[in-house]
């Protein structure tokens, strides 16, 4: 089981469906970004996996400003808190006297970016949608603006590892075997919701070989008691905040319709797989193979 993560969720991943990319970062008045790398001195960090990539490139000691989200992260648990990345505030960024801002597209208010550019803060817009290409992509730009090109090439390079291997463990599934997942998580108040199609943890499930047993719907939606019975998962997948905070699995045995089915095993990931598709995503598949019981592998 990984580690849970220090901050529980404030607010649920993004609900909407994917977007198209963002388009190229800008700075001050809406005028073209320099194609030379800029190694920030200070940098504010919007969105899960923007933030994970910022750390995995090895520029963690130069932020100083990070969203709630990105909370769940470990490494990011110290810093400094923006609020959340929907509502941010052009007053709070600018007093950690950042120079940078990199931010998922799903950041906001469109008005704070704009008054943010103006101020001279350099804000390059990242992808969100959940798609490997997308952390990819996302690695690729953040490495090169921090003329950190070498550890994004390494970055990528174990991404691709980790990933050929879980795929060659995902092939050793047999045809009408793949387990059935069914992925939720803990909104607060007793609130618990399910990712359907085109989330993070869709991708994730997927990638592992196993079948996402509630995808006829994108985004999320409040779970219902009828919803798993019909779903009749063989694992219930969730961020360990929420597997903390609803008594782990025999919490959840008490949950409307998960008492109804019988047979299901909990898996756990760190919050932030839930959230995003990040640089870590091979890792977390196979954590989620780990759990599913599949021989380990190698990559080819």
């Amino acid at each position: 089981m990984v580690g849970s993560a220090h901050v529980a969720w404030a607010v649920p991943p993004s609900e909407t469906s994917a977007r198209p990319l963002a388009a190229a970062p800008t700075k001050g008045a809406g005028a073209p970004v320099a194609s030379n790398p800029v190694a920030a001195s200070k940098l504010v960090t919007v969105g899960p996996a923007v933030t994970e990539t910022v750390i995995a490139l090895g520029a963690g000691a130069q932020v100083v400003g990070v969203d709630d989200t990105s909370l769940t992260l470990a490494a990011a648990a110290g810093k400094p808190k923006l609020g959340y990345q929907r509502a941010l505030s052009s007053e709070a960024v600018l007093a950690t006297g950042a120079s940078q801002m990199f931010v998922s597209e799903e950041a906001g208010p469109p008005g704070v970016l704009a008054q943010l550019k103006t101020s001279g803060v350099e804000v390059v817009v990242l992808p969100s949608v959940p798609t490997v290409e997308s952390a990819r992509q996302r690695i690729r730009t953040i490495a090169e603006r921090l003329g950190r090109r070498a550890q994004g090439d390494a970055l990528l390079a174990e991404l691709d590892k980790d990933l050929e291997r879980a795929s060659a463990r995902a092939a050793t599934v047999k045809e009408g075997k793949h387990p059935r997942v069914l992925a939720l998580y803990s909104r607060g108040g007793g609130v618990l919701m399910v990712a359907g199609a085109e989330t993070a943890s869709d991708v994730l499930i997927r990638l592992a070989g196993g079948v996402n047993a509630v995808s006829r719907f994108n985004g999320h939606k409040p779970l219902t008691a009828e919803a798993v019975v019909e779903a009749a998962p063989d694992v219930i997948l969730l961020p360990a905040s929420s597997a903390t905070a609803l008594g782990g699995a025999e919490g959840l045995g008490r949950v409307p319709g998960l008492s109804q089915v019988k047979g299901w095993r909990l898996v756990t990931v760190e919050d932030v797989h839930f959230m995003a598709v990040g640089p870590s995503l091979g890792k977390a598949v196979g954590h989620l193979q780990d759990g599913f019981g599949l021989p380990a592998g190698t990559a080819r």
